[in-house]
């Protein structure tokens, strides 16, 4: 892509090629336009307007202006420049001498077209005095100083063995001669590594860095510019009693070490509470040679003078809280120990240390809680000091860790350390501690708009336009993508300070979210897809057979066509071809198939994205042809592939292969719209569960237009639409406590279920009924009241009992049926004599009798036995004789006779072994 710059030094340079108006050289406009560095214009864009506005200020009748410019030429340089342009004005109001040069320009204006220069003036602006956050502001690391030159600036190390300042306006070349001149320590050079600074050895960075200070480079070596610091004028662990001294170059590995003055024993390092012991050196009576002890503890930290150990061997003392102690002249006695003073009064008595109370504790467990987004309050302490007008005061505040500008944005917790010196004490100081701890908070829930400008910081920077959403962590926060995307969830372009905050859990650069779900594609309609034509053939008559020779060559002709042929119905139809079928003749695209994408915003139907391919050829009859699609986000479906079959059948089969496809077809819509319905029958049960049972207002009647006048004008074809309207708009049915019984069914099984159990109860019903009404045609209305015991009972009916063994054969309902003008029992059956003429059984006091009928014209299986005066059958009184004597024997008591089959019911003997039942079972 070509800059800016690199446009306006094209233009330019045609410009400068042209013969303007038959002037060799530009003319230059009198007046400069003054800018700083900072406030030139930086490229072709800002250069145009002012170049303009100053032309229409000058010149009169300015109708065009073209600028040539390079953008190095104003850009960050001090002096003057010119801005060629050519202006274009019209001929009236220019002198005469140039009106001979005008022409006609495109709008029929006569014009005279000119070269003018632009004269401009760039300023310097001192980078070392720009604000923070200026973008032109210098970039020197400290402790090295910004030096301003004229149209730029350096970066120079202090002098640390000489004192001296340098000038903060511009300075000249002189000044760098006078600062190469100079003898300098390592300690006023930059380091001598490259890895360490930008120029090794070198004083400042004029003539090692390029002067065009707004340039990457430029800017990256002197920001890389580092000189070393004093560590005895910074932090070091030099006591204060001992004193830093450097070492000779700051390359060393240890560049300082700390002396104690002379007098005075000790590593004179400070001592660190807690870990290093009480400074406690001591000599022998020589007052030089340090004791065992004290060499052992690196002769203890801090300066201390040595103490002459003289007591060796000295008597106890015997006053309270005395020790042996030593004089200035080295002699033992017995004095206060340490911590205590001696009272006139009461001799060795405690110190009195001040007390110390924090501020702002509530809780009273010294403790401060704030959340991430507080702003660090300092309350300090109060302190409670009885001897504070007899000695000096000193009140000291020391923060773990260096506190934040603004809010708190890091989880966890620090100590403030309060130390008030106590002279008179040892040790020489009281300290009390302040923990302060910063609890987490929900970024995730944050007021934004506040946050915005209180603490920045702790605002998520999740991509919610791409579906992220913030999770809140311990500490920080996370932008998780929702599903069927992938990437860290942030915002494109971010960067995070660890030093300021934590950088949020799972921050890769801002890699926003990606969607990453390939479509699925769904064939519709057959697969395979099977085209049928009629098979190629040579002729043949009925009495000459075909010519074989020139089959193949009729069906190689006619198969060299088929993939041209698919490939175009493909095109021409986009596909639809493929899906139709008899049902469907007429589809279209979308009929063929269904694409879509599950995205985080729901399923995107692609359907109409699909594109078809061409067919590829897998055999002799056979393609295959791809259905592919790529979602908005690149990702592509995985190839569906539809068949295609050629079926070469004779002219005979055609027809009867496309009744049978359509017959098949017919079939399976049949299925479908039977499936359809038992779903909603399925639907509608189970909303009828959760439905309560309504008090339906009562049906209007159906009275039709002249019903019931008595009128000859009633006219039956006006009911019929009177009560269809009442019939479809009255939808309340009044239910009976069956249908009422059937819906509670339903509502606790499915409708397939209640619907085989009523089947099932209304054929036991049916089978009760008729097995009821057979017993009741087979039972005789005469009842008998037989006077025997159960023995002459039983004997009776062994006596009476006839075995028929017939040739199985299949009989009407398998009951007994004529056979060559007879009749074949079904099974053995029990015939009984009839009573003699003139007698009678009684009617009342015997159970109920049944006989079977003997005619085979009867189409009855069963019949009522024949009452006393009853007309005779048309057989012989003999078989009717035998007949009722098998079913009914009797037996003569006295006058009368009496029926064995008092009470118990009709029995009819079966074969072992036969599996045909007696009609009577």
């Amino acid at each position: 892509m070509v800059s800016s710059a690199t446009l306006g030094f094209l233009a330019w340079a045609l410009l400068t090629q042209r013969q303007v108006a038959g002037q060799s050289t530009c003319e230059r406009l009198k007046r400069s336009l003054t800018y700083t560095q900072e406030e030139a214009p930086r490229d072709l864009s800002g250069v145009l307007p002012v170049v303009v506005g100053r032309v229409n200020q000058v010149l009169e009748g300015v109708v065009n202006v073209e600028v040539g410019y390079h953008g190095d030429d104003l850009q960050g340089r001090v002096g003057e420049h010119l801005v060629k342009c050519e202006v274009t004005r019209l001929a009236s109001v220019l002198p005469d001498d140039l009106k001979t040069q005008a022409h006609v320009d495109d709008m029929g204006r006569n014009v005279v077209t000119q070269c003018f220069e632009v004269p401009f003036t760039i300023l310097d602006t001192n980078e070392c005095k720009l604000p923070l956050h200026h973008p032109l502001r210098h970039q020197c690391q400290a402790p090295s100083i910004c030096v301003n030159t004229n149209g730029s600036y350096d970066c120079v190390c202090p002098r640390i063995e000489s004192s001296g300042t340098y000038p903060s306006d511009t300075v000249d070349d002189e000044f760098w001669v006078k600062l190469q001149a100079e003898e300098r320590t390592p300690w006023e050079l930059a380091y001598n590594s490259s890895s360490r600074t930008s120029c090794p050895s070198s004083p400042s960075t004029h003539g090692c860095c390029s002067e065009r200070t707004n340039s990457k480079d430029a800017m990256a070596c002197r920001s890389n510019f580092h000189c070393p610091k004093d560590p005895c004028k910074g932090a070091n662990d030099c006591a204060s009693s001992s004193t830093c001294v450097r070492e000779s170059s700051p390359n060393a590995r240890k560049t300082y070490s700390c002396r104690c003055p002379e007098g005075l024993m000790g590593n004179g390092q400070s001592c660190r509470p807690g870990i290093d012991p009480k400074p406690q050196p001591k000599v022998r009576f020589d007052g030089v040679t340090p004791t065992e002890e004290t060499i052992k503890n690196n002769y203890y930290c801090d300066c201390t003078a040595p103490v002459v150990d003289a007591c060796c061997g000295f008597p106890p003392c015997k006053g309270k809280h005395e020790v042996c102690i030593v004089t200035a002249a080295n002699v033992p006695q017995c004095g206060c120990k340490p911590g205590y003073v001696m009272h006139e009064t009461y001799g060795c008595v405690d110190e009195s240390p001040p007390v110390m109370k924090l501020r702002h504790d509530l809780n009273g467990d010294q403790t401060l809680r704030l959340k991430q987004g507080d702003v660090y309050e300092e309350y300090a302490v109060d302190i409670q000091d009885e001897n504070a007008e007899e000695y000096m005061r000193s009140l000291k505040i020391a923060y773990s860790r260096p506190l934040p500008h603004g809010c708190l944005t890091k989880v966890g917790e620090f100590h403030v350390n309060y130390t008030i010196a106590t002279p008179w004490t040892t040790p020489a100081f009281l300290r009390l501690t302040r923990r302060v701890i910063i609890e987490d908070i929900d970024e995730c829930k944050l007021d934004v708009a506040k946050f915005e400008t209180e603490c920045p910081p702790l605002v998520p920077k999740c991509n919610t336009e791409a579906g992220a959403t913030c999770v809140n962590k311990i500490g920080t926060y996370t932008c998780q993508c929702p599903k069927y995307t992938s990437g860290d969830g942030f915002l494109s372009g971010l960067s995070f300070n660890a030093e300021v905050a934590v950088v949020p859990h799972g921050f890769k650069g801002g890699t926003g979210c990606h969607d990453t779900s390939k479509p699925v594609i769904e064939l519709k309609g057959p697969n395979p897809k099977v085209f049928r034509i009629s098979k190629c053939g040579a002729l043949g008559g009925v009495m000459s057979s075909k010519q074989m020779d020139h089959d193949a060559d009729l069906k190689s002709a006619q198969q060299k066509y088929y993939s041209d042929d698919i490939k175009l119905m493909i095109r021409q139809t986009v596909g639809a071809e493929l899906c139709a079928t008899h049902e469907l003749s007429r589809p279209n695209a979308s009929h063929c198939v269904k694409a879509f994408d599950e995205t985080f915003k729901g399923k995107v139907d692609l359907s109409r994205e699909v594109s078809v391919g061409d067919p590829t050829q897998t055999s002799m009859l056979q393609w295959r042809v791809p259905y592919d699609v790529e979602d908005a986000a690149g990702n592509k479906a995985e190839t569906v592939w539809r068949d295609v079959v050629v079926e070469e059948v004779d002219l005979a089969d055609v027809e009867a292969r496309v009744r049978s496809e359509s017959l098949l077809q017919k079939n399976a819509e049949i299925r479908r719209a039977v499936e359809q319905a038992l779903a909603e029958e399925r639907r509608k049960g189970g909303s009828r569960r959760n439905q309560r049972t309504a008090e339906c207002p009562k049906c209007p009647a159906c009275t039709c237009p002249g019903d019931g006048s008595g009128s000859s004008s009633f006219d039956p074809s006006l009911c019929d639409p009177v009560c269809g309207a009442r019939d479809q708009t009255c939808t309340a049915v009044e239910f009976s406590s069956a249908m009422h019984l059937v819906i509670w069914l339903e509502g606790l099984m499915p409708p397939l279920l209640v619907t085989a159990l009523l089947i099932v109860c209304v054929l036991y019903f049916m089978f009760i009924i008729i097995r009821m009404f057979w017993s009741f045609q087979a039972t005789p209305r005469n009842s008998y009241t037989p006077a025997y015991n159960a023995e002459e009972r039983e004997q009776g009916l062994k006596n009476h009992i006839r075995e028929f063994s017939p040739e199985p054969q299949p009989q009407n309902g398998g009951f007994a049926q004529p056979h060559n003008g007879g009749f074949t029992p079904h099974s053995m059956i029990m015939a009984r004599s009839p009573a003699p003429s003139g007698q009678r059984p009684p009617r009342s006091g015997g159970p109920p009798v049944a006989s079977a009928s003997i005619y085979g014209d009867v189409g009855q299986p069963f019949s009522p036995s024949p009452r006393f005066g009853d007309p005779s059958p048309r057989f012989g009184d003999q078989a009717v004789r035998s007949a009722e004597s098998s079913f009914f024997p009797q037996e003569s008591v006295g006058n009368g006779i009496v029926d064995i089959y008092q009470r118990s019911p009709i029995i009819t003997p079966r074969k072992r072994g036969n599996a045909q039942r007696s009609p009577y079972g």
